[in-house]
This record gives structure tokens, C-alpha cells and sequence, in this order.
């Protein structure tokens, strides 16, 4: 699984000037967060890539109702790589009398034509929570290595042990491992295949026959705890 590479230096969250009426700001202080307040010309919240709007549920029904959400997401998607919504509060207390297609047809707008992420958060201390964790992956990445392949199987219908075990070889997922299977026969022959052998196989390039090759012949002295503790 590869994940998207992580500036070495994130810039500090900038919080909009307008959001002084919210106790985010003090939030973050008490969370031992660095930010700076300046006006934004769109968004409400800049940290890192992601340019944030945020939406308490009052202001997002009101702004669905009015369609000045979409007027917003288009300005948030222009001046930034990653727009993003962020509702804060609790979605049943939408009003009783707003059309149960409005927010998913709303939402689902901002994410396909948009291409807004959308964060939530309880209150406007999970905001600040949500922002500083954002800050902290953009600045640190996520601290351990991702897991890259589904749990174990119990059973073993149509050699999916076999399947399981040659995902845990790099560069290669669910659909390569049958493929390479197939070719070879077995997962015992796919492990001790050359790197000439394996690239014989459609999907696998050099590199990747490359990697799978040294991971299989790495001797290593030490190993990294797998416990993966707080994201």
C-alpha cells in the first residue's frame, strides 16, 4: 500500500480571523498547537494541503437550503490540493423539516463534482482535535507501517491461504497474487522464483521482482514492534 508522501516541513495551521466567535483557537492553544490567525480569502481552516470549511449542523442545513454551500465548496476546491468540509455537531439535530435526500445528495455533490473530503466532529473541541491530528500526519506521517492485506483466512477455499501469503510479498495485492500463483503453480514456487523468473509473469515489472527478491533474502537482526498505539 503506498501512501502519499508527507512534506519534511508542513506549514503551521492558519485559522481564519472570523473564527475568534469559536473557542477552536482556544482549543488548540490548550492542546499545545501552534497556529497563526489571518483573513482567508475561502475556508475557514488552512493546514497543510487541506483548506477546510467548517459547518456547524445550523449553518450546513442553512447553506444547503440556500445553495451558498456549493458556491463555497467551488471557492475552497480552486484555491486548494485537498478541500475539505468539516461538519461539526450532531446530524440528528438537522432540522425535522429538511428533505431526508438533502444532506446525502449535498454531500455526495461536494465529493464527486468537488472533490471534497468530509471530516466530522462532535463539538468544537473535536474540531480542534481533528486539526491538530492533521497537522501532526502531515507533519510525522502515521508512525507505523499499514497493514497492506486482509486478515488471515480460517478456512481455505480455493487456495486462499495460498493467495493470503504472497500478498504479504511488496507491490503485490490480491489480483497480482492469483496471477503469479497461476503462473507458478504454488506459493512455495512463487517464493523461491528468481527475479528473472518472476517478471515472466503479467503484472510483475523489474522492480517489483526486484523487491519481493530482497525482501525473501533480508536477514534481519532486529525487528519493529507491531503495535500500532494511538493514530
Amino acid at each position: 500500500m503506498n501512501l502519499p508522501s508527507v512534506p519534511e516541513h508542513a506549514p503551521t495551521i492558519v485559522v481564519d480571523s472570523r473564527e475568534t466567535n469559536s473557542r477552536i483557537p482556544t482549543h488548540l492553544r490548550d492542546l499545545g498547537v501552534d497556529f497563526v490567525m489571518q483573513e482567508m480569502p475561502a475556508g475557514d481552516y488552512r493546514v497543510g494541503a487541506f483548506l477546510i470549511e467548517r459547518k456547524s449542523i445550523a449553518d450546513l442545513a442553512n447553506s444547503i437550503l440556500d445553495a451558498r454551500l456549493f458556491a463555497q465548496a467551488e471557492a475552497i476546491a480552486l484555491a486548494s490540493e485537498r478541500p475539505a468540509l468539516l461538519i461539526e455537531g450532531n446530524i440528528q439535530d438537522l432540522p425535522n423539516d429538511m428533505h431526508p435526500d438533502s444532506l446525502p445528495g449535498a454531500l455526495s455533490a461536494l465529493s464527486v463534482f468537488w472533490g471534497l473530503s468530509v471530516f466530522t466532529a462532535p463539538n468544537q473541541m473535536g474540531t480542534a482535535r481533528l486539526l491538530a491530528r492533521l497537522h501532526h500526519h502531515q507533519v510525522n506521517g502515521l508512525g507505523y507501517e499499514v497493514a497492506t492485506r486482509v486478515a488471515k483466512p480460517r478456512d481455505n477455499p480455493d487456495g486462499a491461504l495460498a493467495q493470503y501469503l504472497v500478498c504479504g510479498l511488496p507491490g503485490v495485492g490480491p489480483e497480482v497474487a492469483r496471477k503469479l500463483i497461476a503462473h507458478f503453480g504454488s506459493a512455495r514456487a512463487v517464493f523461491t522464483a528468481s527475479a528473472a523468473e518472476l517478471v515472466l509473469c503479467k503484472g510483475i515489472g523489474p522492480k517489483t521482482a526486484a523487491a519481493i527478491v530482497a525482501s525473501l533474502d533480508q536477514k534481519p537482526t532486529s525487528f519493529r514492534s507491531t503495535k500500532i498505539g494511538t493514530l
